[in-house]
C-alpha cells in the first residue's frame, strides 16, 4: 500500500475508534464531518476538505442545514456525499417528529418545538409549515406548504384550509421561521393568523397557535396573547 494511502486509512481507523469510545464529544466538528464523508468518499484524504467546509460555514450544524444544491457547489462533495449529509439531517427530523401514538402534541409542546427547530429553524429562506391535529390533539401530519425568500413566504389561506380538510384535521398549528433570527411576530404574521382563524372556525377547524421558530428558540403567538 502506498505511504500516502496508508496515512489516511490509518487516520480514518483512529477517527472511528475515537468516535466509538467517546461519541461526538470526542471529535471536533471538522472531524465529525470528515468521518461522515469517509463513507461516501472512500479513496480520498478528506481532512483538508472537511476543515475548509467547516471554516466556510462556521459549524457542522450550519452544514447540515444546507440544501442539496448548495452542498454540491462545494468542491469534492459531489453527487455522492451531498445526499449522505442531507440524509443525516432528515434522520434527525424523523427522530424528533412527534408520533401519533405519543401524548397529545399540545400536552408535550417541547417535543413539537424540538422537531420544528430542526426542520426549519435555521433554513436560509422563510418557510411556512402547517401541523394538522385530530380532535384529541394528536399529530396527523406536518408539512412545509411554501418556501419563500430570506424575509418573506407568501401564504394563501385557501391552500392552508385545503390542506387541513384533505387531512381531516380538527385543529392546526401554524409555523414559520424567521431567517433573520428575530422571534417577534410581524404585523403581517398577526393578520395572517387572524384571517385563518376567521376562515377555519366556521369549518370546525381550530387554529391552536402560530409559532415563530429560529435556531435559538420558538415564539408562541398564543402564549404571548397577541391574539388569543
Amino acid at each position: 500500500m502506498p505511504k500516502d494511502v496508508y496515512h489516511y486509512v490509518g487516520h480514518r481507523k483512529r477517527l472511528r475508534e475515537r468516535f466509538r469510545s467517546a461519541g461526538r464529544k470526542g471529535l471536533a466538528d471538522y472531524e465529525l464531518l470528515e468521518l461522515l464523508l469517509t463513507y461516501a468518499l472512500p479513496r480520498k484524504d478528506i481532512k483538508p476538505m472537511a476543515k475548509q467546509i467547516i471554516a466556510k460555514y462556521g459549524s457542522l450544524a450550519n452544514i447540515l442545514d444546507l440544501d442539496m444544491d448548495e452542498l454540491e457547489l462545494n468542491p469534492g462533495i459531489g453527487e455522492y456525499a451531498a445526499p449522505l449529509i442531507r440524509l443525516v439531517k432528515e434522520c434527525m427530523v424523523a427522530y424528533l417528529e412527534p408520533a401519533e401514538a405519543n401524548m397529545p402534541v399540545l400536552n408535550t409542546p417541547q417535543k413539537l418545538y424540538d422537531y420544528i427547530k430542526v426542520e426549519i429553524g435555521n433554513t436560509r429562506k422563510e418557510c411556512f409549515m402547517v401541523v394538522c391535529l385530530d380532535a384529541g390533539l394528536h399529530l396527523l401530519r406536518a408539512d412545509i406548504l411554501t418556501t419563500g425568500t430570506t424575509d418573506h413566504a407568501h401564504v394563501y389561506p385557501r391552500e392552508v384550509i385545503r390542506y387541513a380538510l384533505s387531512n381531516n384535521a380538527s385543529g392546526l398549528i401554524l409555523v414559520h421561521n424567521h431567517p433573520s433570527g428575530t422571534m417577534k411576530p410581524s404585523s403581517d404574521d398577526i393578520k395572517l393568523t387572524e384571517r385563518l382563524k376567521e376562515i377555519a372556525s366556521p369549518l370546525g377547524i381550530s387554529i391552536h397557535d402560530h409559532l415563530i421558530v429560529t435556531r435559538q428558540g420558538v415564539f408562541s403567538i398564543r402564549e404571548s396573547r397577541c391574539i388569543y
